[in-house]
């Protein structure tokens, strides 16, 4: 759990960027992200000093410009910003192909899963946890089937391999035997 979260701006060059700082007590290393939105997110160790994130910051600026413009000129399906009314319809639609698509690759697999959540996540198309509840983003439901079925059967296979291992995607190949084809698409998306 993140132990602090600040909103932040800092000056490099004139120029006045806002940035979210998250301070973890677990956290060993800083990191640096430019969410689907286009925002700063900068995580960093609880006790690490501003003055040393920010001369982070200040080093990564031509970084930090790229990316802000990448997603400004190429926005990202999860930056699309929906009304709550237009959530809860694609939520809907989500479940109903996510259970669907499930049932028919599980036909496969035959893997055991406990809970489906279909969630509103900015950086994320799913997850699945060491409890094996399986999560999906409800943005699934406004992909092209093919790589909806991607991401579906990626989760699944979590459950078998926790990791990005060879083995991984080796199942992963089984059902999607162009999956990197359709890794590729969905980091463009």
């Amino acid at each position: 759990m993140f132990s602090k979260i600040e909103k932040k701006n800092i000056n490099i060059s004139g120029q006045n960027y806002e940035y979210t700082l998250r301070r973890r007590a677990r956290v060993k290393y800083i990191r640096l992200a430019i969410e689907a939105d286009g925002s700063i997110v900068l995580t960093a160790p609880s006790a690490y000093p501003v003055f040393l994130l920010k001369n982070f910051l200040a080093s990564r600026i031509n970084w930090i410009v790229r990316g802000i413009e990448k997603r400004k000129s190429n926005p990202s399906i999860l930056g699309i910003w929906h009304s709550a009314t237009e959530i809860k319809h694609y939520k809907k639609q989500a479940r109903f192909l996510v259970e669907e698509r499930l049932k028919y690759f599980n036909e496969y697999y035959n893997f055991k899963y406990n809970k489906i959540a279909i969630r509103n996540q900015k950086s994320r198309w799913g997850s699945c946890s060491s409890s094996k509840n399986l999560n999906f983003n409800y943005r699934l439901a406004i992909l092209p089937l093919e790589l909806a079925d991607y991401i579906i059967v990626h989760e699944l296979c979590h459950l078998k391999e926790m990791n990005h291992s060879r083995h991984f995607w080796a199942l992963v190949e089984k059902t999607i035997p162009d999956y990197k084809v359709r890794q590729k698409k969905i980091k463009k998306i």
